[in-house]
């Protein structure tokens, strides 16, 4: 019964229409969402150029603070690129670097994607993990402008597949929860309030016991205002994330 569910969610998996993204740099700021201790910053861009006939979308995010399981300080830096076709993000390749307090690199992810022959390789430290690529894959450095360019008119649910960096696939619903006035900037806010709800497979039976994942973006512009979920995977804090600009 559940590997019927799993095929069922798998076959309703749509891709985004990615339409518009933010020109400016997006300033963020985390803090633990039990204790308000802040935890760490960074500063994400989106940019489209053009090569060899092609167009990119190039995706940056530089950050530090006390981050993961070990909530130790790091600093991060990552750089991705994406095929830009009509309306339609296809992940090229990406790397993320982190390093720790004295700036010496702990952890190189890369990512390589091959829609022709249907693969993608995630490198964790130089070891290889081999996925099945997915018309409807995105991976976490574009879920953010993906989630921007859902569908908030249509208020339905939206199925698609992540790429995190535990490496695990999951297929993900977004599901439509209303509108919400939050306080940015000492100004009222309208904004629409989306959940993020993923198929855990086996896991699936133990999901009363995984806290629910939510984003806040603006009705007007459709840009990001919250997160309040899981830092980055299963064990990590619990946390919220707003934007700072």
């Amino acid at each position: 019964m559940l590997t019927v569910f799993v095929l069922s969610v798998a076959g309703r998996a749509e891709v985004f229409k990615i339409k518009g993204w933010g020109t400016e740099p997006k300033k963020e700021a985390a803090r633990d969402k039990a204790s308000g201790q802040p935890l760490w910053s960074s500063e994400i861009k989106v940019e489209k150029f053009k090569q060899d006939g092609k167009t990119y979308l190039y995706i940056t995010d530089v950050g530090s603070g006390i981050y993961g399981k070990d909530k130790t300080f790091k600093s991060w830096s990552s750089a991705s690129y994406y095929q830009y076709v009509g309306t339609t993000a296809i992940p090229d390749q990406g790397k993320l670097v982190y390093k720790d307090k004295n700036g010496k690199v702990t952890q190189t992810i890369e990512k390589f994607y091959n829609p022709e022959k249907k693969t993608v390789v995630f490198r964790d430290n130089g070891k290889d993990t081999i996925y099945d690529y997915k018309q409807d894959l995105i991976d976490r450095e574009l879920l953010g402008t993906a989630i921007s360019n859902y569908p908030f008119d249509e208020k339905r649910d939206f199925v698609f597949r992540l790429l995190t960096n535990e490496p695990r696939i999951y297929p993900m619903t977004l599901k439509y929860i209303g509108e919400e006035t939050l306080k940015v900037n000492n100004k009222d806010v309208v904004c629409y309030k989306v959940q993020m709800i993923p198929d855990l497979g086996v896991l699936n039976l133990l999901g009363a016991f995984v806290p629910k994942t939510y984003f806040w973006e603006t009705k007007a512009e459709h840009e990001f205002i919250r997160y309040e979920g899981l830092e980055s995977g299963l064990g990590t804090p619990y946390i919220v994330i707003e934007a700072t600009n």
